[in-house]
């Protein structure tokens, strides 16, 4: 494979900018993470209220489900995703090279999946939580959404404009319209859809090894929940973004 934008000098878990090229690559992989963490972390709290309000059948269990939740569960989670989100940034950055007009080379864009989705994958709990039969049904829909995520993102990256100070700006200049960024969100959302349905409709694939921290997510009415939720937040902020207020 072509080497991509200073790729021989970076690893997985850090980028070397200099290496990567115009300040402006720098600028929006900071703008872009900075601001997934912050969803990331709304979805938390959220994914806390569900967890608590499931497991507060007395006030002992109520304090259990607490201690569980800020000291083992989150940190978890919250890992996995960053893991996750580090994987789709860096594999973005890589793939700048090869995009023009627009698109990347769709056999470049090939070659980085395979080299890098093991990694996204090694941290993608609906992938560690389920059993060896239906695993592969659910990694084709895995693997697609790090696809697609590493295409919308290489999009944001490689935005040359000037003067942008935040993410709102970053945004606009992308997606001057907001249909167009409603539209790249729920091209990624649709697949988290396919992955909760493929989980409801057969839960006997869930497979939870041994003293996972996860093990009681096994509840998918609030997962389901939590995802409905995630649809209201995101176009809140999307709405937030075109409006008069900045994020």
């Amino acid at each position: 494979m072509g080497t991509g934008i200073g790729e021989k000098h970076m690893s997985q878990s850090q980028i070397d900018f200099e290496a990567a090229g115009p300040s402006y690559i720098k600028r929006n992989y900071h703008l872009l993470r900075h601001y997934l963490l912050f969803l990331i972390d709304i979805g938390l709290d959220f994914l806390k209220q569900e967890y608590i309000r499931h497991n507060s059948e007395n006030p002992f269990a109520e304090f259990t489900a607490h201690n569980y939740y800020d000291y083992i569960l989150k940190d978890y989670v919250r890992r996995k995703l960053k893991s996750q989100l580090r994987s789709i940034l860096n594999t973005s950055v890589y793939a700048l090279p090869f995009y023009k007009n627009h698109q990347i080379d769709q056999t470049q864009l090939d070659e980085l999946v395979e080299k890098y989705y093991p990694e996204y994958a090694e941290n993608d709990m609906s992938l560690l939580h389920t059993a060896s039969g239906p695993r592969k049904e659910l990694e084709t829909i895995s693997k697609l959404t790090f696809r697609v995520s590493i295409i919308q993102t290489t999009r944001v990256i490689s935005c040359k404009a000037e003067n942008i100070e935040n993410y709102s700006e970053l945004i606009r200049a992308v997606y001057p319209e907001m249909h167009q960024s409603q539209t790249s969100l729920k091209t990624i959302l649709s697949m988290v859809d396919q992955m909760i349905d493929f989980f409801e409709h057969a839960l006997d694939s869930i497979s939870i090894p041994f003293y996972k921290p996860t093990w009681n997510l096994r509840d998918f009415e609030y997962i389901r929940k939590i995802y409905e939720f995630a649809l209201q937040e995101t176009n809140r902020q999307i709405e937030k973004i075109y409006g008069k207020d900045m994020i």
